[in-house]
């Protein structure tokens, strides 16, 4: 007898600890389940913060390199009162639209709104009238607010025979008094150019809201509805009415819920920085789950059959994970986000030290331009490139920066290749401020030397008739 107790024995403290351990990773189980769930949550949630962040820079300079390059066609076109020279304007806007191919149709139009050209038509007395269009008097009306950049709701434009979102600029005399508008068409894949795959966690959309809740873009464009139903009036849901509740808040974040009252969708919210126009990145709380359940189900399931092994294994992944932080995750998020988006810029980028300008950062655009590598520029201020500006004289153009009193500054030079040539450039220069408050100017550069070409091409074609004109007088 005493030996069968001696075998039992040991099975009874094999089963009692075998119990005990499969309680313990239940009671684990259960413990680790809703904990690995708001780890998940929060993960995801601080990718959509990142960009959504990086976004709103990214589309921001966008509009106001748009800004300034209307500005700019607006006063090459020379117009009068009365006396537009047609022939000339359809000659600078035509290309102005070569040079920005990513625009559809860019129009000239007159105060009354009769078309006057295209950048592909030139004048004719077929094109057609907007002035009895409600949209055109309603764009027209906040133009003569007192903006003279608007990006507007779209509408359904009888050229193109389509919905399509415009820019437009007032081109105004010296009184402010409305003249002519210049109209671009943004592109319609305008936000699939961020729409980057390798660094995008599920997002499933990326959208550009007015105030009055008109969409100016989304893409991808659901397929359940059509564009008349997604362009052709208000958007109605529970983001437009927090930004109105709100009063359209530079940052937010809303759950949108489902007829079932379970939460949907959750949108990070960023109001542009120099427009008032509210970027929304949608994420879908099924992709939350399918993250979750991604880092969960491996584990779980080894718990169920490995017990004590898998309980290591699972305590091993958790040591790892906590090895490489959330704040290292979305640092490299960033990085390889913001780094993407620099390269695609059709401009050339610096990112400059505030206090030396010692160059910290520079485009591939910029490096193929310059003809220097990234590290020669890293030992080179900006003034080095630009010798036409001395220390004094930028210093004053900074200064509104550095004071706060301006957003950005725009100013016109020659830059210096490293082989010694020159080319005439336009700069427009901003106060970057990171999340850890540290600042870096950016200048984001554009070579103006096929519109100086244009210029001098269009003063010679037109010289001969200047001076036949001349004789005849």
């Amino acid at each position: 007898m005493s030996n069968v107790s001696g075998v039992k024995q040991p099975r009874l403290v094999l089963k009692y600890f075998a119990s005990v351990l499969m309680l313990a990773l239940l009671a684990y189980a259960t413990f680790r389940i809703p904990l690995s769930w708001w780890e998940t949550k929060s993960d995801q949630a601080d990718r959509l913060e990142t960009i959504a962040d990086l976004s709103e820079i990214a589309i921001d300079t966008y509009f106001t390199q748009l800004e300034i390059g209307l500005r700019n066609l607006g006063s090459d076109l020379h117009v009068k009162p009365g006396k537009p020279d047609l022939d000339r304007a359809f000659k600078v806007v035509s290309l102005f639209q070569a040079l920005h191919t990513e625009l559809g149709n860019v129009m000239l139009i007159r105060a009354d709104g009769q078309i006057l050209l295209t950048g592909m038509t030139p004048y004719n007395a077929n094109l057609p009238t907007l002035a009895k269009d409600p949209s055109f008097l309603k764009f027209r009306a906040e133009l003569q607010q007192g903006s003279s950049f608007v990006i507007g709701k779209p509408v359904m434009s009888h050229i193109v025979m389509g919905w399509v979102s415009a820019a437009r600029y007032a081109v105004t005399d010296k009184s402010g008094r409305l003249l002519y508008i210049l109209s671009a068409n943004l592109p319609d894949n305008l936000l699939q150019r961020y729409w980057l795959n390798s660094t995008t966690p599920r997002i499933s959309a990326l959208g550009l809201v007015r105030d009055d809740g008109y969409l100016v873009s989304r893409y991808p464009e659901p397929d359940d509805m059509s564009r008349d139903e997604l362009y052709g009036k208000p958007v109605n849901s529970a983001m437009v009415e927090y930004l109105s509740a709100k009063d359209y808040p530079k940052h937010g974040q809303v759950t949108i819920r489902g007829s079932n009252g379970k939460v949907k969708d959750i949108l990070a919210l960023r109001r542009l920085e120099h427009y008032p126009v509210t970027l929304f990145v949608e994420m879908p709380m099924s992709e939350i789950k399918v993250a979750w359940w991604e880092d969960l189900h491996a584990p779980y399931f080894l718990m169920a059959l490995l017990l004590a092994a898998v309980f290591a294994a699972y305590g091993l992944s958790i040591r790892r994970r906590k090895a490489w932080t959330s704040a290292e995750r979305r640092e490299a998020l960033r990085h390889n986000y913001e780094q993407a988006l620099h390269e695609r810029s059709p401009n050339e980028i610096f990112m400059l030290n505030t206090d030396t300008l010692k160059i910290n950062y520079a485009n591939e655009n910029a490096l193929e331009s310059l003809g220097y590598s990234l590290k020669q520029l890293q030992q080179m201020n900006l003034l080095a490139l630009q010798p036409e500006l001395g220390v004094e004289s930028f210093g004053e153009k900074v200064e509104p920066l550095r004071s706060g009193n301006r957003e950005a500054i725009t100013y016109q030079t020659n830059q210096v290749r490293a082989n010694g040539s020159s080319y005439p450039v336009e700069v427009n220069l901003q106060l970057i401020t990171s999340d850890d408050d540290g600042e870096e100017f950016m200048a984001i550069i554009n070579d103006l030397t096929a519109l100086r070409l244009a210029e001098e091409n269009i003063r010679k074609f037109n010289s001969p008739v200047e001076r036949r004109a001349k004789r005849r007088e």
